[in-house]
């Protein structure tokens, strides 16, 4: 089972992504917010991949990032060891009773148990300091 396969909506994601979710491995953390309402954990990351076709738009706007959203929606347990300013980490969800999460850099350790995990924004931007993947 693939991580996609736990997210409730997946279908932008598979669009985007048609030859198989995109790995978790390597991703660039821009944002953790723990949110009491649901109680709720929210990541926004760069992904390590920039896909094969992407949309139209993107293309348009020349853009080579893709930035994803992931709420974590329900979390039962919270674990966060250390902190910093640039986090490139790898990501793994599993089953369990839900979801669980493990996020792992060299400098920062966040792990959670979630009933859901859902995506709230997928897009893309231009990332100055990287050559577009076309």
């Amino acid at each position: 089972m693939s991580w996609i396969d736990l997210v409730t909506n997946p279908k932008g994601l598979q669009e985007i992504f048609p030859e198989g979710p995109p790995s978790l491995s390597g991703v660039s953390l821009h944002e953790l917010v723990v949110e009491r309402e649901g109680p709720t954990v929210r990541f926004r990351l760069d992904l390590p991949a920039y896909p094969a076709n992407p949309p139209a738009k993107w293309l348009r706007a020349g853009f080579n990032m893709v930035q994803v959203e992931l709420l974590f929606g329900g979390v039962s347990e919270l674990r966060l060891v250390g902190i910093s300013t640039e986090v490139i980490a790898d990501m793994e969800i599993r089953p369990a009773n839900g979801v669980s999460l493990e996020v792992r850099s060299a400098s920062m350790v966040v792990s959670a148990v979630a009933a859901s995990v859902t995506v709230s924004v997928l897009g893309a931007y231009l990332d100055g300091g990287r050559e577009a993947d076309r």
